[in-house]
């Protein structure tokens, strides 16, 4: 492993469940450089849009028509901290516009969520082994993501949870020829907010 190239950028969009409704869309950009041989930088923004949304008040009147929005920006850092194992960290920006400031039925003010978050990750490979005469390697790796605050839409103290999430995976490669190889794999996730979230 690792990636040869010094520079790379990718773009993606994709329209969200268009069979249900057609104006939900999600826009990626992303890229990363390597530092030497052992570090590389990397970048990535998403943009959700959530389609056009009319509001009404408790009695089904019209209020407005808004078209909810989110976007995270992030920042990477990933580092060879052995021959064996590395290592990498990534900070996070998200914005949530789901209201727009459209009043709750309450008459409260509603407002932007925003947050930062940090993932941190780890993955180790080990040196080549011999299974039944071929060539194999075991991997493992792990990722905490969205270690962060917690978010709030509204002027009330009541903030939500974001989805801070640990994934745990391990790999077993046998490479059957030069060109062949067999990957079984597992992984484990485990959501460390309380679902649904739990306020005093």
């Amino acid at each position: 492993g690792g990636n040869k190239e010094e520079f790379g950028m990718s773009l993606g969009y994709s329209p969200w469940l268009k069979a249900l409704v057609p104006d939900i869309n999600m826009a990626y950009l992303s890229g990363y450089k390597t530092i030497g041989r052992d570090q590389a930088i990397g970048g990535s923004l998403r943009y959700f849009s959530l389609g056009s949304i009319t509001f009404t008040n408790d009695v089904g009147d019209v209020i407005r028509d808004f078209k909810p929005n989110e976007f995270a920006l992030d920042f990477g850092y990933t580092r060879m901290l052995s021959e064996r194992f590395s290592g990498g960290i990534a900070i996070r920006y998200v914005y949530s516009n789901l209201t727009g400031g459209t009043p709750t039925q309450g008459g409260g003010e509603t407002k932007p969520g925003q947050s930062v978050a940090a993932d941190l990750s780890g993955f180790w490979r080990s040196q080549k082994m011999d299974m039944g005469g071929k060539d194999a390697h075991v991997a493992v790796g792990f990722a905490v993501s969205n270690i962060g605050a917690k978010m709030s839409y509204t002027s009330t103290k009541i903030r939500d949870f974001i989805p801070t999430n640990l994934r745990l995976g391990s790999a077993l490669d046998i490479e059957i020829d030069d060109m062949n190889l067999f990957t079984f794999s597992m992984d484990f996730n485990k959501l460390l907010v309380p679902t649904p979230p739990l306020y005093q």
